[in-house]
Parts: C-alpha cells; sequence; structure tokens
C-alpha cells in the first residue's frame, strides 16, 4: 500500500465513524426531553372561590431505565472499539513504514536477555579478528 492512500483511508473512517456518531443524535433530536412527569407543556392550576386545587403527589415512574436501550449501548461499544483500533492501526502502520527493514525483529527483543547464539559467536569472531590485527600492527 503507498503512503498516498493512507490519508484517503484515514478520511473515509473518520467520516463513516461521524455518521455512525450523528446517526443517533438525530433521533434523539426527533423526541425531546420531557421532564419528569412526561408531559411538554406546562400545566396551570385554577382556584375558584369555593374551592382551591391542589396539586397531586408527585410520582416517580417504576422502571429504573437511563433513557438508552440495549441497542444505543451496544452501538457505543461498537464505536469506541472501532476508533481504539483505528488509532492503534495508524500509529502501528506509521511506525513500520518508518522503521528500518532489519527494525522488524528487535521491536520485541527485551533489554538484559542474553544475545542469540549466533550473534554471540558474531561477535566473539570480530574481537578475535580485531585482537589479531592489533598484534600484527606491533611487530
Amino acid at each position: 500500500m503507498s503512503l498516498r492512500r493512507q490519508p484517503i483511508r484515514a478520511l473515509a473512517l473518520l467520516l463513516a465513524t461521524v455518521v455512525a456518531l450523528a446517526l443517533p443524535a438525530s433521533a434523539l433530536a426527533a423526541t425531546p426531553f420531557t421532564g419528569l412527569g412526561g408531559s411538554t407543556g406546562s400545566s396551570t392550576t385554577t382556584t375558584s372561590t369555593t374551592t382551591t386545587a391542589t396539586a397531586p403527589p408527585v410520582t416517580l415512574p417504576t422502571s429504573a431505565s437511563s433513557g438508552l436501550s440495549l441497542l444505543a449501548y451496544v452501538g457505543i461499544g461498537v464505536v469506541a472499539i472501532a476508533i481504539f483500533a483505528t488509532i492503534i492501526y495508524v500509529i502501528r502502520r506509521d511506525a513500520h513504514a518508518h522503521a528500518p527493514r532489519h527494525a522488524t525483529r528487535e521491536i520485541d527483543k527485551e533489554r538484559g536477555t542474553a544475545a542469540p547464539r549466533t550473534e554471540r559467536i558474531k561477535r566473539s569472531r570480530a574481537k578475535a579478528k580485531a585482537a589479531r590485527r592489533a598484534r600484527r600492527s606491533r611487530r
């Protein structure tokens, strides 16, 4: 994949995320919040000279729903996972694109561990060769 297509893919993914986030918001805009009683208009109490109107006792709804359905929670979770996956993908892709070819093997190597046997042999042979050259130059 060429580096020219990365911004196009990122833009398309960003646009898809914005559309996914905008869909639930437009559905909520159609039904505005109604308050505790469920009525949108204001109620007026009328009093007459003979009787006084008293407000009925406030009753809370028995269902303890937060207003979001299970589908909305699932949608939020899917969008959050998609955003995190996109961020991880872009960061790893950028790191691999800018790393040298031989560095991919050394990325996961822990510090303080013993080098593989082939590397130790290669280093010891190089040291021996350098020592022989140093001895020859003294003669």
